[in-house]
């Protein structure tokens, strides 16, 4: 199977019950997780617009940019995914039944791996199903 066929059959219909963010996000599926060092949502912009308004403590967030990232995730939890793209870069990008897009992209810098699938959230030069550690080359890994 391709890339490509592996997301898809992974993801589509599929839907995640748990997320953690830290140091890396997290993305708990039946039996796999989706771990990235960044995910992106082009709803971030308007809600870190009205976030200091709506709930002031979220400017003193030690990493600001996480809670609209929290608010996306939150919002595609147990929501079904509808669409799999994987981008000429690398980068995925999920479609969710509630129209909600995210990109685990591959531009983040100083980092030795970009995202993956895996079964157990660990370090994906550990195995994986699929991982990106270089934009532009994802591969299917030994799991």
């Amino acid at each position: 199977m391709s890339v490509i066929e592996v997301l898809k059959e992974k993801l589509l219909g599929n839907f995640y019950s748990i997320f953690r963010v830290g140091d890396a996000f997290d993305l708990y599926f039946d039996g796999f997780w989706i771990i990235a060092h960044n995910v992106v949502s082009p709803d971030e912009d308007e809600i870190n617009k009205h976030l200091p308004t709506l709930y002031q403590p979220s400017s003193e967030a030690v990493d600001k940019e996480d809670v609209a990232k929290s608010i996306v995730l939150s919002s595609t939890l147990r929501k079904c995914i509808t669409g799999v793209a994987l981008l000429p870069d690398s980068s995925l990008e999920l479609t969710f039944e509630n129209g909600v897009k995210l990109l685990f992209p591959t531009n983040t810098e100083v980092v030795d791996w970009q995202w993956a699938l895996n079964e157990n959230a660990n370090d994906p030069y550990l195995g994986c199903i699929v991982g990106v550690f270089e934009s532009g080359e994802a591969q299917l890994g030994s799991c």
